[in-house]
């Protein structure tokens, strides 16, 4: 069952860490400092360990800048097919040989991609699991992230000083929801959408343990749907239920194109609204705010709480999955540290915050609504609402 105390976090994250347990499974990120070789005996010593720390932080950045000159140079498009050698890379791409393999070998040190060497040949060559992650067009294509670090990213983490000295207020002091351009947007929602699956399988699973609305025909609200991967693949999951997602006109053609490859287009609705100024339609089973919180103001996620509560049904759920905090005074678990790094690049780009989980409790409170449970998913926590004093899921 899933608890429903209004204080639960389901998840082992929390017991994992405070067991000392290794929570990774896996080496993609690939340390760059072998502290093995560092004392921390004396205070010298300590400093130099602490130096060593900080200077593989401040190395973060060169992940993305090989990865996605990379991208840029057409490198993975070039592997998409087929392996090459430097020199055949090179040729091709009309780049500088010997860069063209220094850039190749910081890809390798990545795991991004794989090297091999037959009769003296060294040919390069990208692992089948990346292609839909590095290349355009996919589902799970990381290249609107990518391009979206080029246009707004990589400029607003430079100025994050400014940021930070200044906040994100207007001209009449008031907080700023974050301004980012329609088209920039666009970029950001495809990049993201591998976020979709495992939030989806923890929702699903979640509401299937409970029985709620078992077997019935459910009425679905995707409020600033994007590309609609949410609402889409739980239509995937309960072929009885039907969704409508609300966006602005160059995303929503994003979201019915998508809802059509998925084979679920005769359930979905992609629909041009303004979730500010118009109505939100009749009431609903469930709706879902993926990713839209940390966009806002405290203000404008009170009005967007209100909104919701007039449409929902009264054994309706609300579904918040978004980068919430439960401990900014000891963030132990990977969902904190995401959050409050994630915060940080809302302030870098113009505006947004990660919440915590006793701010959404009181705007919840505002709005007639109470939380009944916390679910735990990767960078993501997942909040399931009802009306206040109406318990939506099944004891």
């Amino acid at each position: 069952m899933v608890e429903q105390s209004p204080t639960s976090v389901i998840g082992l994250d929390d017991r994992a860490y405070a067991s000392g347990a290794p929570t990774r499974r896996d080496d993609s990120i690939r340390t760059l400092v072998d502290f093995n070789f560092l004392s921390a005996t004396t205070g010298e010593q300590k400093t130099v360990r602490a130096a060593h720390q900080i200077y593989e932080h401040l190395i973060g950045l060169w992940a993305p800048a090989v990865i996605e000159a990379a991208h840029d140079l057409g490198v993975f498009s070039w592997l998409a097919n087929r392996s090459g050698t430097v020199e055949e890379m090179s040729a091709e791409l009309e780049t500088d040989q010997r860069a063209t393999r220094v850039l190749l070998g910081g890809l390798l040190a990545y795991g991004v991609i794989e090297r091999s060497e037959h009769d003296g040949e060294v040919r390069y060559s990208l692992p089948s699991e990346f292609r839909q992650a590095l290349l355009p067009g996919g589902t799970f294509s990381l290249v609107g992230k990518m391009l979206h670090d080029r246009h707004v990213a990589w400029a607003g983490w430079r100025n994050l000083g400014d940021a930070v000295r200044h906040g994100t207020r207007d001209q009449s002091g008031n907080d700023r929801t974050n301004q980012i351009s329609e088209a920039n947007y666009e970029d950001l929602t495809s990049g993201i959408n591998f976020w979709a699956p495992p939030i989806v399988d923890v929702l699903s699973a979640a509401l299937a343990e409970t029985g709620w609305k078992k077997d019935e025909a459910v009425s679905v609200l995707d409020v600033g749907c994007g590309t609609g991967l949410y609402s889409q693949l739980l239509l995937e999951r309960f072929p009885a239920w039907k969704a409508e997602g609300i966006d602005a006109p160059r995303i929503i053609r994003l979201a019915t194109a998508q809802a059509e490859r998925l084979g679920v287009g005769s359930r979905f609705t992609g629909t041009v609204r303004d979730f500010w100024k118009d109505g939100w339609g009749e009431t609903v089973d469930l709706i879902l705010f993926a990713n839209i919180f940390h966009l806002q103001t405290p203000d404008s996620v009170q009005k967007l709480m209100r909104s919701a509560a007039d449409v929902l049904a009264p054994d309706g759920l609300i579904c918040i999955a978004d980068q919430i905090v439960v401990d900014e005074a000891r963030p132990v678990t990977a969902q904190d540290r995401f959050a409050m790094l994630f915060a940080a690049s809302m302030l870098a780009t113009g505006g947004g915050d990660a919440y915590t989980l006793s701010a959404y409790d009181q705007w919840l409170a505002e709005a007639g609504l109470e939380r009944v449970a916390v679910l735990e998913a990767p960078m993501h926590r997942l909040l399931l609402i009802g009306h206040a004093g109406r318990h939506p899921l099944p004891a």
